[in-house]
């Protein structure tokens, strides 16, 4: 038989395989990855999100306030389910006026039924270090820690920032910042206190959704539900610990190396946060 005889027997058996492969009980099953896209839906208890200075949110407080900046930073997001846990990202950098920043995609998820998702809202010791992410170079900028509030810390967990209603026609501006502490005791806010370890108030979530199928050649889509009022709420008032958060309490705002309101942050944060995962197209179980 001649070589051009033999690729074409060969081709022809390997296609009459594959044509046998599944009848209408047996469907063949095609191992295209799958995409998932994440994406965040911001709200004010429900309210969409409008950035200005004019304060027209009100918080747990009774306090009226604006956003007129949020940034902030998640970690080892990982998507669940009853077989198989799939890290879909390291590090995700949320930036409201940045579009590009607002959502992410992973290539590769399994043919699984997914339950929920988990991500560490901050970064742990490990990955908060100064200058690990000079790469992402927004990121960089826009985040790294003030020096004078741990020489070996790295970076915000967020900026939220905006005015708040201090009278009838009076504001002020507020930052709600969040990040780690270590002081030396030569920071003029802090005077004398020196913290011989550091203190960590990233938190970890676990969000579970809906039961989500998706089948091959099929895609996901994640959408991450943020309500920035509950980092302002006492979101368990079964604890003992009043963890409202109010803007008078912090009359100068200098919260970032501030033990109670960076542990009032941590408390109410975990409670910001939901999930909902949809599934589009594919076939072929």
């Amino acid at each position: 038989m001649s070589t051009r005889s033999l690729v074409l027997a060969v081709s022809s058996a390997l296609l009459l395989v594959g044509i046998g492969c599944g009848g209408d009980d047996d469907p063949v099953t095609y191992d295209t990855p799958i995409k998932v896209t994440t994406s965040f839906s911001l709200n004010i208890d429900g309210q969409g999100l409008i950035l200005g200075d004019a304060p027209n949110y009100t918080n747990s407080s009774g306090t009226m306030y604006s956003i007129k900046t949020l940034r902030f930073v998640i970690t080892d997001v990982v998507l669940h389910s009853a077989n198989a846990s799939v890290k879909i990202a390291d590090l995700h950098y949320y930036n409201v006026a940045d579009p590009t920043t607002q959502s992410f995609q992973y290539t590769g998820l399994p043919h699984e039924e997914w339950t929920s998702v988990s991500f560490t809202f901050g970064l742990d010791e490990t990955d908060n270090v100064r200058d690990k992410y000079a790469s992402r170079t927004q990121f960089q900028l826009d985040m790294q820690w003030p020096e004078n509030l741990g020489a070996n810390l790295g970076y915000h967990y967020m900026q939220l920032e905006g005015n708040y209603a201090t009278g009838p026609s009076t504001t002020a501006a507020y930052t709600t910042h969040m990040g780690p502490r270590q002081l030396d005791g030569t920071n003029p806010d802090f005077p004398g206190v020196t913290d011989a370890t550091p203190y960590h108030f990233y938190f970890k979530v676990t969000l579970p959704f809906t039961p989500v199928h998706i089948h091959n050649e099929g895609r996901g889509e994640l959408t991450i539900n943020f309500n920035l009022n509950d980092w302002y709420k006492d979101s368990d008032p079964t604890d003992g610990v009043d963890s409202e958060y109010d803007f008078s309490d912090y009359p100068n705002q200098i919260i970032m190396g501030n033990l109670d309101a960076q542990g009032k942050l941590h408390s109410n944060g975990r409670f910001c946060f939901s999930a909902d995962m949809v599934a589009i197209g594919g076939h072929h179980d």
